[in-house]
């Protein structure tokens, strides 16, 4: 069964986003669109040297809002397995309940580590406002075509920010 219809047209990202999520759907776009200018601004291969945080109420949490960590694993290279992508909650840095994600590239040799805050902007409630199901495929795709820019609204975080957000992370991975 095929639940990804590609397209001639499409971008390559957004084939292999698709394949590896199963479908093609907006909050898919909105993580792979998002990852791929943290990737590009903090100028990282991502993978190993990134950290990403997804910050989401709890009721928000679940699909199709999920879905936007598995366009930001495709596109930033982090993952659930090495365990430096995460949804986490913290009631002072969400606004209208919509994710807040923020993106960390980490410390290495002579180059401090350096974040990214990404929140959703006003075209993107717009564009999101009229997404309906029997034309998922074709809304995402509208998306894909957007400038980030136009999506998202980025700041760049502070380093007593990115060490509460690392410090964060690593105590939601303790073992228990």
């Amino acid at each position: 069964m095929e639940f990804y219809h590609s397209q001639a047209a499409d971008p390559d990202w957004l084939r292999r986003a698709s394949e590896f999520h199963g479908h093609l759907g907006p909050w898919l776009v909105i993580g792979s669109l998002l990852g791929q200018d943290a990737v590009t601004r903090l100028q990282t291969p991502g993978q190993w040297k990134i950290d990403v945080t997804c910050w989401m109420p709890p009721d928000k949490q679940r699909t199709p809002f999920s879905c936007i960590l598995d366009g930001l694993q495709v596109s930033s290279g982090a993952t659930l397995g090495k365990q430096n992508i995460r949804f986490d909650y913290l009631p002072a840095i969400l606004e209208k309940g919509w994710p807040v994600v923020q993106v960390i590239r980490l410390a290495e040799a002579e180059r401090p580590a350096a974040g990214c805050e990404y929140r959703l902007s006003s075209r993107l409630y717009e564009l999101l406002e009229r997404v309906v199901p029997e034309r998922l495929e074709e809304h995402s795709r509208q998306l894909a075509r957007e400038r980030a820019d136009a999506l998202f609204i980025v700041r760049s975080m502070t380093g007593e920010e990115i060490a509460e957000t690392l410090q964060r992370g690593r105590g939601s991975q303790a073992k228990t």
